[in-house]
Protein backbone atom coordinates (compact mmCIF):
# COMPACT_ATOMS: atom_id res chain seq x y z
CA UNK A 1 0.00 0.00 0.00
CA UNK A 2 1.25 3.54 -1.14
CA UNK A 3 0.53 6.89 -0.33
CA UNK A 4 1.13 10.30 -0.11
CA UNK A 5 3.61 12.11 2.81
CA UNK A 6 2.23 11.15 6.30
CA UNK A 7 3.42 13.10 9.09
CA UNK A 8 3.88 11.03 12.06
CA UNK A 9 1.70 12.75 15.17
CA UNK A 10 3.35 12.96 18.92
CA UNK A 11 6.99 13.25 20.13
CA UNK A 12 8.45 10.04 21.65
CA UNK A 13 10.65 11.41 24.00
CA UNK A 14 8.26 13.62 25.55
CA UNK A 15 5.21 11.15 25.45
CA UNK A 16 4.50 7.91 25.66
CA UNK A 17 7.81 6.33 27.67
CA UNK A 18 10.09 5.35 24.81
CA UNK A 19 13.27 6.41 26.65
CA UNK A 20 15.87 3.78 24.84
CA UNK A 21 18.23 1.92 26.55
CA UNK A 22 20.62 -1.15 26.22
CA UNK A 23 18.58 -3.00 28.41
CA UNK A 24 15.11 -3.66 28.72
CA UNK A 25 13.93 -2.27 31.77
CA UNK A 26 12.02 -4.40 34.26
CA UNK A 27 8.19 -4.44 34.40
CA UNK A 28 6.12 -6.79 36.09
CA UNK A 29 3.60 -7.22 33.11
CA UNK A 30 6.58 -8.57 30.99
CA UNK A 31 6.53 -12.77 31.90
CA UNK A 32 10.08 -14.27 31.52
CA UNK A 33 8.92 -16.46 28.48
CA UNK A 34 8.00 -12.38 26.77
CA UNK A 35 11.48 -11.43 27.77
CA UNK A 36 12.79 -14.33 26.51
CA UNK A 37 11.55 -13.18 23.35
CA UNK A 38 12.49 -9.64 23.93
CA UNK A 39 16.43 -10.20 24.82
CA UNK A 40 16.49 -13.81 23.80
CA UNK A 41 18.40 -13.59 20.13
CA UNK A 42 19.99 -11.20 18.11
CA UNK A 43 19.56 -13.44 15.33
CA UNK A 44 15.84 -13.60 12.88
CA UNK A 45 13.24 -13.03 14.60
CA UNK A 46 11.14 -13.94 11.55
CA UNK A 47 12.61 -17.83 11.98
CA UNK A 48 11.74 -17.92 15.66
CA UNK A 49 8.29 -17.22 14.83
CA UNK A 50 7.99 -19.31 12.32
CA UNK A 51 9.70 -22.40 14.79
CA UNK A 52 7.01 -21.51 17.38
CA UNK A 53 3.70 -21.62 14.71
CA UNK A 54 1.98 -24.05 12.71
CA UNK A 55 1.17 -21.06 10.60
CA UNK A 56 2.87 -17.89 9.93
CA UNK A 57 2.53 -15.06 7.50
CA UNK A 58 2.92 -11.10 7.26
CA UNK A 59 0.91 -8.43 6.17
CA UNK A 60 1.69 -5.25 4.82
CA UNK A 61 0.10 -2.09 6.09
CA UNK A 62 1.86 0.32 4.75
CA UNK A 63 5.20 1.46 2.62
CA UNK A 64 5.62 5.02 2.37
CA UNK A 65 7.51 8.14 1.93
CA UNK A 66 6.78 9.53 5.98
CA UNK A 67 8.03 11.87 8.84
CA UNK A 68 9.95 9.89 11.23
CA UNK A 69 9.32 9.86 14.89
CA UNK A 70 10.90 11.79 17.13
CA UNK A 71 12.97 9.63 18.46
CA UNK A 72 14.18 7.72 15.48
CA UNK A 73 15.90 10.24 12.71
CA UNK A 74 18.88 10.63 15.51
CA UNK A 75 19.37 6.89 15.23
CA UNK A 76 19.13 6.66 11.54
CA UNK A 77 22.12 9.18 11.44
CA UNK A 78 19.76 12.20 10.24
CA UNK A 79 20.83 15.76 10.64
CA UNK A 80 17.48 17.05 11.06
CA UNK A 81 13.69 15.38 10.64
CA UNK A 82 13.46 14.68 6.63
CA UNK A 83 11.15 12.56 5.50
CA UNK A 84 12.11 8.45 5.05
CA UNK A 85 10.75 5.50 3.08
CA UNK A 86 8.74 3.64 5.91
CA UNK A 87 7.53 0.43 5.78
CA UNK A 88 4.45 -1.17 8.71
CA UNK A 89 4.07 -4.77 8.66
CA UNK A 90 2.57 -7.14 11.33
CA UNK A 91 3.98 -10.80 11.87
CA UNK A 92 1.34 -12.79 12.51
CA UNK A 93 1.08 -16.70 14.29
CA UNK A 94 -1.18 -18.97 13.94
CA UNK A 95 -3.77 -15.78 13.07
CA UNK A 96 -2.75 -14.27 15.68
CA UNK A 97 -0.41 -10.91 15.51
CA UNK A 98 2.61 -11.27 17.71
CA UNK A 99 4.99 -8.59 16.23
CA UNK A 100 3.79 -4.65 14.92
CA UNK A 101 7.21 -3.62 12.92
CA UNK A 102 8.09 -0.34 11.49
CA UNK A 103 11.26 0.21 9.21
CA UNK A 104 12.76 3.33 8.08
CA UNK A 105 15.23 3.90 5.52
CA UNK A 106 16.76 7.32 4.23
CA UNK A 107 14.78 7.39 1.04
CA UNK A 108 17.48 8.35 -1.48
CA UNK A 109 19.55 5.16 -0.32
CA UNK A 110 16.66 3.33 -0.37
CA UNK A 111 17.29 2.15 -4.25
CA UNK A 112 20.97 2.01 -3.80
CA UNK A 113 21.35 0.46 -0.96
CA UNK A 114 18.15 -1.72 -0.14
CA UNK A 115 16.88 -2.28 -3.89
CA UNK A 116 14.91 -5.09 -2.35
CA UNK A 117 12.40 -3.03 0.12
CA UNK A 118 10.94 -1.66 -2.96
CA UNK A 119 9.30 -5.34 -4.24
CA UNK A 120 9.79 -6.84 -0.73
CA UNK A 121 5.52 -6.84 -0.14
CA UNK A 122 4.19 -9.33 2.24
CA UNK A 123 7.53 -11.34 2.39
CA UNK A 124 9.28 -11.02 5.81
CA UNK A 125 11.83 -8.46 5.95
CA UNK A 126 14.64 -10.74 7.66
CA UNK A 127 14.67 -13.29 4.70
CA UNK A 128 16.59 -11.03 2.90
CA UNK A 129 18.70 -9.13 5.89
CA UNK A 130 20.16 -12.02 7.59
CA UNK A 131 21.16 -13.79 4.41
CA UNK A 132 23.36 -10.79 3.18
CA UNK A 133 26.86 -10.89 4.17
CA UNK A 134 27.10 -7.30 3.58
CA UNK A 135 24.68 -5.94 5.99
CA UNK A 136 25.81 -5.61 9.66
CA UNK A 137 23.83 -4.43 12.59
CA UNK A 138 24.16 -2.94 15.51
CA UNK A 139 23.11 -3.74 19.18
CA UNK A 140 19.39 -3.39 20.30
CA UNK A 141 17.89 -0.68 22.23
CA UNK A 142 14.97 -1.56 24.01
CA UNK A 143 11.92 0.43 25.57
CA UNK A 144 8.51 0.16 26.73
CA UNK A 145 6.06 2.00 25.16
CA UNK A 146 2.90 3.47 26.66
CA UNK A 147 -0.32 3.54 25.40
CA UNK A 148 0.33 7.38 24.27
CA UNK A 149 3.17 6.45 22.11
CA UNK A 150 3.03 7.37 18.92
CA UNK A 151 3.63 4.41 17.35
CA UNK A 152 0.91 3.10 20.12
CA UNK A 153 -1.49 5.62 18.50
CA UNK A 154 -0.44 4.53 14.83
CA UNK A 155 -1.07 0.68 15.84
CA UNK A 156 -4.73 0.83 16.56
CA UNK A 157 -6.33 1.70 13.27
CA UNK A 158 -5.18 -2.05 12.72
CA UNK A 159 -5.29 -3.06 16.19
CA UNK A 160 -7.70 -1.35 18.42
CA UNK A 161 -7.78 -4.24 21.14
CA UNK A 162 -4.84 -3.17 22.24
CA UNK A 163 -5.37 0.57 22.85
CA UNK A 164 -5.49 0.01 26.54
CA UNK A 165 -3.13 -2.54 26.78
CA UNK A 166 -0.39 -1.21 29.58
CA UNK A 167 3.54 -1.03 28.64
CA UNK A 168 4.59 -2.66 25.53
CA UNK A 169 8.06 -3.74 25.06
CA UNK A 170 9.86 -3.24 22.12
CA UNK A 171 13.49 -3.10 21.00
CA UNK A 172 15.35 -1.63 17.44
CA UNK A 173 18.74 -1.55 15.70
CA UNK A 174 20.03 -0.37 12.93
CA UNK A 175 21.24 -2.15 9.78
CA UNK A 176 24.06 -1.17 7.70
CA UNK A 177 24.54 -1.94 4.37
CA UNK A 178 26.88 -0.31 1.89
CA UNK A 179 26.31 3.30 2.57
CA UNK A 180 22.67 2.67 3.89
CA UNK A 181 21.48 2.61 7.26
CA UNK A 182 17.86 0.96 8.02
CA UNK A 183 16.42 1.36 11.33
CA UNK A 184 13.99 -1.46 12.25
CA UNK A 185 11.44 -1.48 15.63
CA UNK A 186 10.00 -4.37 16.97
CA UNK A 187 6.69 -4.12 19.08
CA UNK A 188 6.43 -7.13 21.25
CA UNK A 189 2.60 -7.88 21.64
CA UNK A 190 0.50 -9.98 23.99
CA UNK A 191 0.38 -13.13 22.13
CA UNK A 192 3.92 -13.51 22.59
CA UNK A 193 3.15 -13.77 26.69
CA UNK A 194 2.77 -17.55 26.80
CA UNK A 195 3.65 -18.33 23.18
CA UNK A 196 6.80 -20.45 23.78
CA UNK A 197 10.07 -18.76 22.80
CA UNK A 198 12.66 -21.16 20.69
CA UNK A 199 15.72 -21.73 22.77
CA UNK A 200 18.24 -19.23 22.11
CA UNK A 201 20.75 -20.67 19.74
CA UNK A 202 24.56 -21.04 20.53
Amino acid sequence: MTGPLHRHAGVARARGGGAWQAHLPYDATISPNLRRWVTGDAGSLTARLISASAQFRVARLAQRLAMPYADEWRALGLPAPAPVLTREVMLICDEVTAIYAHTIVIARHARRDWPFLRGLGERPLGGRLFVDPRVSRTPFEFARLRPDHPMRVAMRRVLPDLARAPMLPARRSVFHRGGGAMLVTEVFLPDLQSRPAPVRRP
